[in-house]
């Protein structure tokens, strides 16, 4: 459990380095981490995450700050082979203005994520932007292996070009 609270509070200079995650799962193969983060900065995010961890579950919760497309491009890169469980939530009061992952569209951290996470069963996001042509690459990229693809509705958003061909 990481909150923004306990970060101002106490150093991330004293976190488990690497080596120190490398030296776990060596003598504790069958161990996964899930990890709840309550509105941490996501450059506090990126010193936590070390590609050692045998990470399989991740929620991300939100009032004050949001997840960088980086952070969950990084959990993508780091996390393919144990990642069964991402939940990403902002709680937003204004919900005309959910912040967007994908700097370039082309490259939608989200559907990386669904393209690298072979194992992820569980993909929820709230008070995000996914666009609805990056839904459907998601849901193509899992197929039945996703058995929870749960996004709010005023979460999707449509490319006007294809407001118009509906």
């Amino acid at each position: 459990l990481v909150h923004s609270v306990s970060i101002m509070h106490k150093s991330l200079d004293n976190m488990p380095k690497d080596e120190n995650w490398q030296a776990l799962t060596r003598n504790s193969t069958n161990l996964r981490v899930y990890i709840m983060a309550f509105d941490v900065e996501s450059d506090d995010m990126l010193r936590i995450l070390k590609p050692s961890i045998p990470l399989e579950r991740i929620h991300f919760d939100s009032y004050v700050t949001c997840v960088s497309g980086a952070v969950v491009d990084l959990i993508s890169r780091q996390y393919d082979k144990f990642l069964t469980h991402f939940i990403l939530m902002n709680d937003v009061i204004d919900m005309s203005a959910f912040p967007d992952l994908s700097d370039n569209r082309n490259e939608d951290p989200l559907v990386l994520l669904a393209w690298r996470c072979t194992r992820l069963s569980l993909l929820a996001v709230h008070g995000y932007t996914v666009w609805a042509h990056n839904l459907i690459a998601i849901a193509r990229l899992r197929g039945s292996d996703l058995k929870v693809l749960e996004v709010t509705e005023e979460s999707i958003d449509f490319d006007q070009g294809e407001l118009a061909d509906q």
